[in-house]
């Protein structure tokens, strides 16, 4: 065994040694750790986040998305960088075109750069293109992006993302709706993330204290006991997955960056893994998780550790470091090794044992697997795999186990997080919903935080009236939060009780006056109750304090449709599209707003998008079909409204254009039962009904009078008017 391996811990070791006071800035610490920081701020930890910097645009700086046929460049100018999308319009010009400035490169360039604008409101905002270091360096969509419809330039980067690439962050608090950082904006990972806040320890030097005091406050996590010591490192590497799990819960109470090294994590959060047996990825942040599961690691009795192999202040390279990783395994396995020719003198330990592979989660990253094996997995580890895109069928249901710590005392705060971990991500919604509510009747605690998870699990079951009932508890535990307000106000919208919706997100909007999402959400409530006006003054209050947030220019434009004016409808449309092209329904809503205007060519393309996104949208088809209708081609609109019926049966709309383009091609049998079946399916679908009255006259089926008596009387003008034509037609014959 090396010496790191086996060295005794110091007298003076506390499990529970932390530092206390207020964090310094960290430029002071190579005040007299000058060689340190010169060294460690050359590793992936030192460079985890940070400015812009000219070298990292290099490489031809186009790249061109074919999933979701977006062009981008990456460009200087003036001295500030910029990130720019557009696409091919209809007509061949660009269209969709977004150009945000990068002010911040998160991940150190070991393996990939992530480019982050930041807004004006202090949000993080993920760019859709990265580059990776792997073959020379390339660039590529960043994980979660490679696909038609990704979700733009405005994916927030979490407090959870920041916590493991960046010191801490100073936040206007935990009751923000969204996730933003104040100045100064850390960069990089600090000496504090593992030795704990420093400012007592520097005035402790400044002051000539003696060498016992100046120890004692800052944290040295070689004098941790092996389990403290561990989890320095654990607190950003023991990620079990990062698919809907969840792979953490942080204990409520706790603030995002309140970790400080030699507390026990278990204070902090709880880790969480699939059932034995179900967890065979291989992710990015997987090292501790991995390194956990070796045999090496488990019969080392904690004498192996992270700092076996990794000094954290200087990160060996090259030959110089499979020297030195291939002397920590001799270390022991020397005298062990069987006669083979296979471990000769010079074999790297590491290239077989630890093999290098493509990641699962990002899958143009290669990385060492720190799971050691007596032999790597079959196949190419390095062969390109495609992204994997997660969705309610493939992601995980079943119990949701705690991993770290393996077991916990039974108390309100273990109990009630663990029952989190159930609901959380929707992994274990049948049992976990009655055990959190069974914990919340036993322990009836005060923090809001948990009702609200019991709340959003119930929301996902599809029973928002018992939701509605949580997020009021949660409310009253908490009166004075806006998020609560919104939280609740959302849980109201869903059961459709939009007075009170918008009381709620009236009182959310007077608690934070500032946050676009509650004058969003209030719009959209008063537009359910034809409060056309009060409606567009609020969505117009929420685009002023953020112009990006697309689903509300995509609910203004709705308002402005439903109002009357396409024009205003349109624009809004396009602004939410330019912003997150990807999205269906949209399209869908453009394309309607163009052929209302008789703009029956890019209304095609917008539906053609529509459906190129997502085939088997129904509605959009129908659409489609009507638009080639209008277009004089008859036969295509059948043949896309035949599929529209055939992916939706219960498509009312369907079977009625199918019906009208068969009684317009004289086939009256066919006509008549696309007409009824319409109708079966929605009794006051009156155009419907007044195209079925028609064919039945033309028939010679009286009963045609009876559906066109019943339109006559209905309250939409234009069939109602269309009926009492055709009714005194009659009458006058």
């Amino acid at each position: 065994m090396v010496a790191a391996c086996s060295r005794k811990q110091n007298a003076d070791d506390n499990a529970h040694q932390t530092a206390s006071g207020a964090y310094a800035d960290p430029a002071k610490c190579a005040t007299c750790h000058a060689d340190v920081a010169k060294t460690y701020k050359q590793t992936g930890m030192g460079r985890s986040f940070h400015k812009v910097q000219p070298h990292e645009f290099a490489l031809p700086n186009t790249y061109h998305h074919t999933a979701s046929m977006s062009d981008f460049a990456m460009m200087e100018r003036g001295g500030a960088y910029y990130q720019r999308r557009w696409q091919k319009g209809f007509d061949g010009k660009e269209t969709n075109v977004d150009e945000k400035r990068v002010d911040y490169v998160l991940g150190s360039g070991n393996h990939a750069r992530t480019y982050l604008h930041r807004t004006d409101r202090g949000v993080l905002q993920e760019l859709p293109l990265g580059w990776y270091a792997e073959k020379g360096g390339y660039w590529a969509m960043n994980p979660g992006y490679d696909r038609a419809d990704y979700a733009g330039s405005v994916r927030p980067i979490y407090y959870e993302c920041m916590f493991c690439h960046n010191g801490y962050p100073k936040t206007p608090g935990s009751d923000a709706s969204e996730s933003m950082y104040l100045d100064p904006l850390p960069e990089g990972i600090d000496c504090q993330r593992c030795h704990g806040p420093g400012q007592k320890h520097i005035d402790t030097v400044m002051s000539g204290g003696k060498i016992d005091a100046i120890r004692a406050a800052i944290v040295n996590p070689a004098r941790l006991s092996p389990e403290r010591e561990m989890e320095v490192c654990m607190q950003c590497h023991l990620e079990t997955s990062n698919q809907k799990l969840p792979h953490a819960v942080r204990h409520f109470g706790r603030e995002p960056f309140s970790y400080i090294p030699g507390q026990p994590l278990r204070d902090f959060a709880l880790a969480f893994d699939r059932a034995p047996g179900k967890n065979q990825s291989f992710e990015v942040a997987q090292g501790a998780y991995r390194f956990r599961e070796s045999q090496c690691y488990l019969k080392s009795s904690d004498n192996l550790r992270c700092t076996t192999c990794h000094n954290p202040h200087d990160i060996p390279r090259g030959a110089p470091a499979a020297e030195h990783y291939n002397k920590v395994c001799l270390g022991c396995h020397q005298q062990k090794l069987p006669p083979s020719a296979v471990h000769k003198g010079d074999a790297n330990c590491v290239s077989c044992h630890m093999p290098k592979r493509r990641t699962d989660d990002a899958v143009h990253i290669v990385m060492t697997d720190h799971h050691i094996a007596k032999r790597p997995p079959a196949g190419d580890l390095l062969a390109d795999k495609p992204e994997r895109a997660e969705s309610a069928a493939t992601s995980y249901k079943g119990e949701v186990v705690l991993y770290y710590p393996a077991k916990v005392p039974s108390n309100a705060d273990n109990d009630l997080t663990i029952a989190v971990a159930q609901v959380r991500e929707q992994s274990n919604l049948k049992a976990g919903i009655p055990q959190l509510a069974g914990l919340l009747d036993k322990y009836k605690p005060q923090t809001p935080g948990y009702y609200t998870e019991l709340a959003q699990a119930y929301l996902a079951d599809g029973e928002p009236a018992a939701a509605v009932r949580y997020f009021s508890d949660a409310a009253q535990r908490e009166p004075n939060s806006p998020l609560r307000q919104l939280e609740w106000g959302d849980a109201l919208m869903e059961t459709h009780d939009w007075a009170q919706a918008e009381t709620r997100l009236r009182r959310a909007t007077e608690l934070a006056p500032m946050d676009p999402r509650g004058w969003g959400r209030l719009g959209w409530v008063l537009w359910q109750q034809n409060k056309a006006p009060d409606a567009i003054a609020a969505l117009k209050k929420a685009i002023e304090l953020d112009p990006e947030i697309a689903d509300i220019r995509n609910n203004l434009g709705l308002v402005y449709w439903g109002s009357g004016d396409p024009v205003q409808a349109e624009q809004e449309f396009r602004e939410s599209l330019r912003i997150q092209p990807g999205v269906a329904e949209w399209r869908l809503n453009l394309g309607r707003a163009l052929a209302s205007r008789n703009n029956f060519e890019e209304a095609r393309y917008q539906l053609e998008e529509s459906l190129r996104l997502n085939p088997a949208y129904a509605e959009a088809r129908v659409d489609y079909a009507r638009v080639l209708a209008d277009s004089n081609r008859p036969a295509e609109a059948v043949q896309q409204v035949m599929r529209a019926v055939r992916d939706d049966p219960r498509s009312a709309p369907g079977h009625e254009l199918l019906g009208t383009l068969l009684a317009a091609s004289n086939n009256m049998a066919g006509a008549r039962k696309e007409l009824e079946e319409s109708v079966r399916l929605k009794p006051d679908f009156w155009r419907a009904r007044f195209e079925l009255g028609m064919v039945l006259l033309k028939q010679g089926d009286r009963t045609g009078f009876d559906h066109l008596t019943a339109v006559a009387q209905n309250a939409d003008p234009e069939t109602r008017a269309a009926a009492q034509q055709v009714l005194r037609e009659s009458i006058r014959r």
